[in-house]
């Protein structure tokens, strides 16, 4: 995280203009959104938060996402790199919401399964442990983000889960291009291109109904 990380622990109903021109303008943001539960077709979108490269967090509350005209325009934008760390459940909740599908995602939890499979901890906490040697405070996770009132506490919370996603991007990708091949003639690299590059697929998948795929699930999609 920059230590130019600044937010005003305020909300907006969509980005100002002269947020979404320095979001472009970074060519990369962190995203990650706060939600009422883990199921799209159910549960609601509370609060997004945006981080862009020098580490400036901006937050987007609101119950019409539809109408957030600016935070559209950022999400559609292929020019800017947008990293979650969760991108298909993220993912999910905006094209529901915002009915869009982000442009050019990057999901730091995929990049992690790839290269760190010398460990099974790819939350976003053990990354931050493990690339920075950060400990994050995580109480406020399952805290109530459709109150009508968020607390310093929750989107301090909320700012710390984008602080670091630009920096775990860039020292995973660092990772994958020192592991060079696979034994199947694919880089660690290229592969990981392919399977971000694969994200709007999974997430059409999920939003409607199809299971991805698990040991013993013969109705997924990837079973055999």
């Amino acid at each position: 995280m920059s230590d130019k990380q600044s937010h005003e622990l305020i909300t907006q109903d969509d980005l100002a203009d002269a947020d979404l021109e320095r979001l472009r303008r970074s060519g990369i943001v962190a995203l990650d959104c706060e939600m009422t539960g883990l199921n799209p077709q159910r549960d609601l979108l509370c609060l997004m938060q945006l981080c862009d490269r020098d580490g400036t967090v901006t937050f987007v509350r609101t119950q019409t996402w539809a109408e957030a005209h600016n935070l559209g325009v950022l999400l559609l934008d292929a020019a800017v790199v947008k990293v979650f760390h969760f991108a298909l459940a993220d993912g999910s909740f905006i094209v529901k919401q915002l009915g869009i599908m982000p442009q050019n995602m990057f999901c730091t939890k995929i990049a992690s399964k790839l290269v760190r499979t010398y460990t099974q901890e790819h939350g976003l906490s053990a990354l931050v442990r493990e690339l920075f040697g950060v400990q994050l405070d995580k109480r406020q996770q399952t805290t109530d983000w459709f109150s009508t009132e968020l607390s310093a506490e929750q989107l301090a919370y909320a700012a710390n889960d984008v602080g670091y996603l630009i920096g775990i991007k860039e020292q995973l990708e660092a990772k994958l291009a020192a592991r060079g091949l696979l034994p199947s003639g694919l880089s660690y690299a290229e592969l990981n291109t392919r399977c971000q590059a694969f994200l709007p697929t999974l997430i059409h998948l999920q939003l409607n109904g199809w299971r991805l795929g698990s040991d013993g699930d013969a109705a997924a999609v990837f079973a055999h």
